[in-house]
């Protein structure tokens, strides 16, 4: 099949770090034999007026181009958002862009609910079956970017919606999605990339002592997630304990205990995961966690929150989910498996076991079955209808 991806998260040579997740669903997609090109918005002034087809990122298999669109923020004045108006620019800028691309796509998978509704708003009128992949964390601030005497005309235009949790499922149906247009696809993991290695080895390539106590987090450096909680936690502790920051943000994150702080390639990732004893995210809101589910590959317990996104990845065979915003309990549950090294082990190998059900490329199949079910039920009543006639 040929596939257009419109997608604002997508990595590139200035920003690795950025929709990895996203990239890797593309990379197995081509891998099963499908022909995918990405459109990614991006807002530069100055080169508003030019598109680009550039290499992508890492081993990009896809065809990849760079959107440029104007930025007009998300400010509320009176009924009016400015957003609106970055909408509409990007809108007529994608149409001209996908037509200049010269192909005829069997369908297009949009990432995020605003992505999703700028497809419908600019490509509706090609009859292409159009997706829409959630995993937001924030979709009630999405949805208020949208007029709500718009939303439910929108929604009735998407085919079908791709969700990582069934809390985002619940959401869609008090929205009036109806159940058989959303399958539900938790984030899944490649798992010849996360996988269990020797933790001497990880330790000795990234300088880390063989004897020391090490968490490690990964996330955007934000309140919600929850950094400054670790450390606050850690601190409670009257002991020697190491933390790995992996992400970036404008948080200031400060403790003499840190080995390492700052945004890494994906590569590198399961490097540093299989140098630490525990994975810990206190995060408040989540869609469906990737660091949790990669941590979990690489048979890390974890230390997250008692909140509906990450129970539904996690098992308290390898996990203690607390109240993220309860440093007391973070800190309990740091020195109850830290130093414990057969509960450490057993919780290990618990979570190796699930990371099971995480494997990307059978996400990639059942995604792609779930597409092709709904694009061949919609063409079969299309020409039912047009028999009626």
């Amino acid at each position: 099949m040929k596939i257009l991806v419109y997608t604002s998260d997508y990595p590139s040579p200035t920003e690795p770090d950025r929709g990895v997740f996203v990239y890797n669903l593309i990379q197995k997609f081509v891998l099963l034999g499908h022909q995918v090109t990405v459109i990614v918005p991006y807002s530069k002034l100055k080169n508003y007026l030019k598109s680009e087809k550039v290499n992508g990122y890492g081993q990009e298999r896809a065809r990849v181009y760079r959107l440029s669109t104007l930025s007009t923020s998300a400010k509320r004045i009176g009924k009016y958002n400015t957003y609106q108006i970055g909408e509409y620019f990007t809108v007529k800028k994608l149409q001209k862009l996908v037509k200049e691309t010269g192909q005829d796509y069997d369908f297009i998978y949009a990432h995020f609910l605003t992505n999703g509704i700028i497809a419908v708003k600019a490509l509706s009128h090609l009859n292409i079956p159009i997706f829409v992949a959630m995993g937001e964390s924030n979709l009630d601030d999405r949805i208020s970017l949208i007029p709500a005497r718009e939303l439910e005309g929108l929604m009735q235009r998407i085919t079908g919606f791709v969700v990582v949790a069934y809390h985002l499922k619940e959401k869609l149906l008090s929205l009036g999605v109806e159940e058989n247009r959303i399958g539900v696809y938790p984030n899944g993991v490649d798992l010849k990339k996360f996988h269990k290695m020797d933790q001497v080895e990880a330790r000795l390539k990234l300088g880390i002592g063989r004897q020391e106590k090490v968490l490690v987090f990964v996330g955007r450096f934000l309140p919600h997630k929850g950094p400054d909680r670790v450390i606050e936690a850690i601190e409670k502790i009257d002991k020697d304990v190491k933390l790995i920051l992996i992400g970036k943000g404008d948080m200031e994150l400060n403790y003499k205990g840190i080995l390492f702080k700052g945004a890494i390639p994906s590569h590198l990732v399961p490097l540093y995961l299989n140098a630490a004893d525990i994975f810990i995210l206190p995060t408040l809101r989540e869609g469906a966690s990737n660091a949790i589910v990669e941590a979990m590959a690489c048979g890390l317990p974890i230390i997250s929150s008692d909140i509906p996104e990450v129970k539904e990845q996690c098992r308290p065979s390898f996990s203690r989910l607390v109240d993220p915003l309860d440093v007391d309990k973070i800190a309990e549950s740091i020195e109850e498996l830290l130093y414990d090294e057969a509960l450490l082990k057993k919780m290990s190998e618990s979570a190796l076991m699930h990371s099971a059900h995480f494997d990307i490329d059978q996400r990639a199949e059942n995604i792609l079955e779930f597409i092709s079910q709904k694009c061949n039920s919609e063409k079969l009543f299309v020409e039912d209808s047009s028999s009626i006639d």
